[in-house]
């Protein structure tokens, strides 16, 4: 996630680094703070008087710098949705007018509600009648014109109608008629129709409504998917997580989980939303911006053509904090070619204020105690950033990256603290030179993203969802067919706890932006939770993973797999079976037996005593059969039952055998695929 696309930062930071001489390279290796070394650099001639602007002009991808808004693209996708709707085709028009809606400017009030309009009417031949109602409302808030009114009015209490909120629907229908009077293009035969429709439909509402009594309407669906929930009690220090979870400390190992109790394949652990999380710019408009779900149903940003929402909660949202300022530099992030982690490091400043920041600053080097929180910076802050192990030229580049996202700060308003409403400009980044006036917040703000980026290294995890096969009409949609695609990054708090192990206990999964982490193996009281920070020992060789593992996170890999030498899954052996000691006192020994074996009782080498073969084999004949139903079940469509039977199977399987082995591995694979399933997916 951190390795970085061509761009126009490449340019900066080669000029920069070859600019740069040996007593300034001296000079700010002898630095010992993120916030020395970032006003160090920010002071140099060489980065003041850079000009980004030929270099911005030069790039064609990214979107469109400066931002704003074109009216004329716009109005041909209208004009296009309206010739679909003309061949019926209300799915096209749908995509159309939402597009129009992206391009519209804010203040081209009356073009933009009728394409909203038009769009409520495609929603309302596509059944999609909540979204239609919603359309209507901000159709209407937008200054809808008012001798049009009368179609969207009766559009709402039809739609009303069919949601069964009839005493809405009264009012919806009188408010038609108000509207009919107005209706002054209208003629006079169709405009006496509708008013005669509308006047039976009010008395047979209040009619209704008197005879059952006046019940009142039921709620409006809700459209965003629900919370997950964590069952069970919350660990108290760590809320995020399940009681089952413990947060252990060692010199060696960090902080890590182990579980308080024996934990069943398929409990939830954890469910957590992220500190901060940044959609891919490619998702930008098929995705929303604030929870990463798909949109169908877009809500532009108001001001920019950039970024989509799938509700007002998130567009709200995202306006109130970060994208309130990332509005207008949007393209410069997306052009520099920085990665993931750079923006998330600039997310997790904007979305929270300036003074947020200022209050915290002295409490910032000691741990929190208390209540570990998701939204509390100082727990980001401390999380593993391997400061001390970093070369100067990694922290050259680190801090050359930091130079620009300040200054994309700076003319986002930031500084100020709100976001500016003129436009930003080419002319604003002719310079990188900051305001000598925010001295204090370049060292502030400037060793805060410096340590962000050293931090998200190590902790950001990858957010995904299933892209699920179109299915045949009348049958399930097949999620474990579906390919898993990166959407965004993001950093939690509470998981970023969990270490690694090449043979994980755990599966993650997404619902919204909220992460589910669930275990997919039974785990023993007191044995590790551990997660996959990439490669797993069934398809990735030993050297290769700890290489990869050293490379990118600076640790040697010591996992059971890779102690042992576990063999990868196409090179597990079926010529014998790996049963666990079954000794009276416990025994952590594992006894080959091979297949042909003709003895029922095999002794242990370890402590001597005899395991009954016999016994482990009637436990394991019914596992068979049970994959079989599991695999049924999944093809069906039917996670639920599947997991079940890949649960019951594990049982089983651990009572007797020691993995590794291949049937295990088939089991463990296909209980992971039905958890993936449950999280966020879309048909493609």
């Amino acid at each position: 996630m951190s390795q970085e696309i061509e761009g126009f930062f490449k340019k900066f930071h080669e000029n920069i680094s070859s600019t740069i001489d040996d007593v300034t390279n001296n000079n700010f290796a002898n630095l010992e703070s993120n916030s020395k070394r970032v006003s160090y650099l920010c002071s140099l001639p060489c980065v003041k008087d850079y000009d980004l602007s030929n270099d911005v002009a030069k790039c064609e991808t990214g979107g469109k710098f400066p931002v704003e808004k074109d009216v004329e693209k716009a109005r041909q996708f209208k004009e296009e949705g309206n010739k679909a709707v003309q061949v019926g085709d209300w799915a096209k028009a749908l995509h159309l007018y939402s597009q129009s809606m992206i391009y519209m400017p804010q203040k081209e009030t009356e073009d933009l509600s009728i394409v909203i309009a038009n769009r409520s009417a495609a929603l309302n031949h596509l059944e999609q009648y909540e979204d239609c109602i919603s359309d209507i409302k901000r159709s209407l808030s937008l200054g809808y014109p008012r001798h049009l009114r009368y179609k969207i009015y009766e559009r709402k209490a039809r739609c009303l109608l069919v949601l069964k909120r009839n005493q809405e629907a009264i009012v919806a229908f009188q408010d038609t008629l108000s509207a009919l009077d107005e209706a002054n293009n209208l003629n006079k035969e169709k405009r006496q129709k509708m008013r005669t429709d509308a006047k039976l439909m009010l008395e047979i509402l209040n009619k209704g409504l008197v005879l059952a009594g006046r019940p009142k309407d039921p709620e409006p669906l809700k459209k965003s998917p629900p919370k997950p929930k964590l069952p069970g009690k919350h660990n108290q220090r760590y809320p995020a997580a399940s009681e089952a979870v413990q947060i252990d400390y060692s010199e060696t190992k960090g902080r890590f989980a182990t579980a308080t109790t024996n934990i069943q394949a398929g409990d939830v652990l954890l469910v957590e939303k992220p500190h901060s999380g940044v959609l891919l710019a490619e998702y930008a408009k098929t995705h929303c911006q604030n929870c990463f779900v798909k949109c169908v149903i877009p809500l532009p940003c108001p001001k920019c053509p950039n970024v989509i929402f799938c509700s007002d909660k998130c567009l709200d949202a995202a306006e109130k904090s970060y994208h309130g300022y990332e509005c207008h530099i949007l393209p410069l992030i997306w052009k520099s070619g920085c990665s993931i982690t750079c923006h998330i490091a600039l997310r997790m400043i904007t979305q929270n204020n300036k003074e947020y920041f200022k209050g915290l600053i002295d409490e910032l080097d000691n741990k929190p105690t208390g209540t570990y929180k998701t939204n509390d910076y100082r727990n980001i802050y401390n999380l593993v950033s391997h400061e001390d192990k970093r070369t100067k030229q990694d922290f050259l580049h680190r801090t050359q990256m930091t130079v620009f996202l300040l200054k994309l700060l700076e003319i986002s308003g930031y500084f100020d603290g709100k976001p500016k409403k003129k436009s930003v400009d080419i002319e604003d980044i002719k310079t990188m030179a900051i305001a000598g006036s925010y001295a204090e917040d370049i060292a502030l703000f400037g060793g805060l993203i410096l340590k962000n980026l050293q931090v998200l290294q190590f902790n950001a995890h990858e957010v995904f969802e299933l892209q699920c096969p179109k299915p045949k009409v009348g049958q399930n949609i097949i999620k474990h067919d579906g390919k898993s695609v990166f959407l965004a990054g993001a950093v939690f708090p509470t998981l970023a706890l969990f270490n690694h192990c090449c043979d994980p206990n755990v599966v993650r999964y997404f619902t919204g932006p909220y992460i589910v982490v669930r275990a997919v193996k039974n785990i023993q009281k007191g044995e590790e939770i551990s997660e996959n920070y990439g490669p797993i020992f069934t398809t990735v060789p030993k050297e290769k993973r700890k290489i990869q593992l050293k490379d990118q996170y600076w640790f040697d890999c010591t996992c059971t797999p890779c102690e042992q030498n576990w063999p990868m899954y196409k090179d597990m052996t079926e010529n014998y079976m790996r049963f666990k000691c079954d000794s009276d006192r416990p025994c952590p020994n594992v006894i080959p037996v091979p297949y042909d074996c003709k003895e029922f009782m095999v002794q242990c080498g370890l402590c001597q005593q005899y395991t009954n073969i016999l016994k482990g084999l009637k436990s394991l004949q019914d596992t068979e059969m049970m994959y079989k139903l599991g695999r049924v079940a999944m093809e069906e469509g039917k996670y639920g039952d599947a997991m079940k039977k890949f649960i019951e199977m594990l049982k089983l399987y651990d009572a007797t055998l020691a993995p590794p082995y291949r049937s295990f591995y088939d089991c463990v694979q296909d209980l992971r695929s039905c958890m993936l399933s449950m999280g966020n997916y879309c048909i493609v």
